[in-house]
């Protein structure tokens, strides 16, 4: 049996399908963010939402790129140890074909480098525009709010609090603002968003 499949060699085409595999996955989750991207840039109704959702889909989707990497990769590792070990074990077996070490070694270097080339954390100017239109839409909103003219300090403080809120509730979601939660940090938040207002 163990000499069939390795006459039949598919155990080679099983690696090359993984690599095909991750590549194809890797190139659908990328089209699938530049089209939210495209669809998102252009609407200003509901910026917070739109923030926040932005964010919790660039990091579900980060992850499904590198789950596209390492798990055919360590797969087609697995797949190169028995080819190995098949050939180790059967009689009148000179070694494994070079195609096997060729294709072992080229599916997890091709997936990293597709990798590296479809990367988009770079597209992150992007949401944060929508953050800054988010920012600038409560700062016109605390202007047009009170009728009266300027805001009182305690309005202020409560318009500082509700966009602190906001961006603790995003990094409380695990997003790239996750590590904003220390009080000093937090607080230093809090002098952008007043200084942003003024």
């Amino acid at each position: 049996m163990a000499e069939k499949v390795m006459n039949l060699h598919l155990l080679l085409y099983a690696m090359a399908a993984l690599g095909g595999l991750g590549a194809a996955g890797m190139l659908t989750t990328h089209l699938t963010y530049r089209r939210l991207i495209r669809k998102n840039t252009g609407i200003k109704s509901n910026l917070k939402e739109k923030w926040m959702n932005l964010w919790r889909t660039r990091d579900r989707l980060l992850n499904r790129m590198n789950r596209m990497v390492w798990y055919p990769s360590l797969f087609c590792t697995a797949l190169l140890v028995t080819a190995i070990s098949l050939t180790a074990t059967g009689a009148g077996q000179k070694g494994v074909p070079l195609a096997y070490l060729y294709v072992g070694a080229i599916v997890p270097a091709a997936l990293l480098l597709l990798r590296q080339a479809l990367d988009f954390t770079y597209k992150e100017e992007l949401i944060m525009n929508t953050l800054s239109d988010y920012v600038e839409q409560v700062r016109i909103w605390t202007e047009e709010t009170p009728a009266a003219g300027k805001p009182d300090e305690a309005s202020r403080e409560e318009i500082v609090e509700h966009i602190a809120e906001s961006i603790r509730q995003t990094a409380a979601a695990g997003s790239h603002f996750s590590r904003m939660l220390t009080p000093e940090e937090e607080e230093i938040m809090r002098e952008i968003i007043r200084e942003f207002m003024d």
